[in-house]
């Protein structure tokens, strides 16, 4: 035997209990579940804006609320960052913080928007000359 050789003890192949505890620990999340929790998140999305179809404000705030929610699902189980170390949760944080700034920045944007202002409707009665002047100037009507 040479001074350089690496001696390894024997190793004992792992127990059947050993080994289902090893997958049980490592298991990931049920997928169907986390599924079935989005499927549910988006029948709650078109509920809500169903609902609150009229008021933006809530409309948006409620629809930005749960696709976050819904994103949060997918990066925990599906992109498996529930096992990752801190550190990429430390990257992840200003991305997040900066999206909800910028959320709160245009936010007003979504719910003060001014609706156009309608003519009044006019009382009388435009002449035939008005039309046929009209219809002059558009090619692709023809007066009868």
């Amino acid at each position: 035997m040479s001074e350089h050789e690496i001696v390894t003890p024997p190793v004992a192949p792992p127990t059947a209990a050993q080994v289902k505890a090893a997958a049980e620990s490592e298991a990931h999340a049920p997928y169907m579940k986390v599924l079935f929790g989005l499927l549910v998140l988006t029948i709650a999305e078109y509920g809500f804006a169903r609902f609150f179809r009229d008021n933006p404000g809530p409309l948006v705030f409620g629809l930005v609320l749960l696709a976050a929610t819904k994103a949060a699902l997918v990066a925990w189980y599906f992109m498996h960052l529930k096992f990752e170390r801190f550190w990429v949760f430390l990257v992840i944080a200003p991305a997040c913080l900066l999206a909800f700034i910028l959320t709160i920045l245009l936010f007003p944007d979504f719910v003060m928007r001014q609706e156009p202002v309608e003519e009044p409707a006019a009382t009388t009665a435009p002449t035939a000359p008005a039309s046929a002047a009209a219809a002059s100037r558009n090619p692709l009507v023809k007066l009868v």
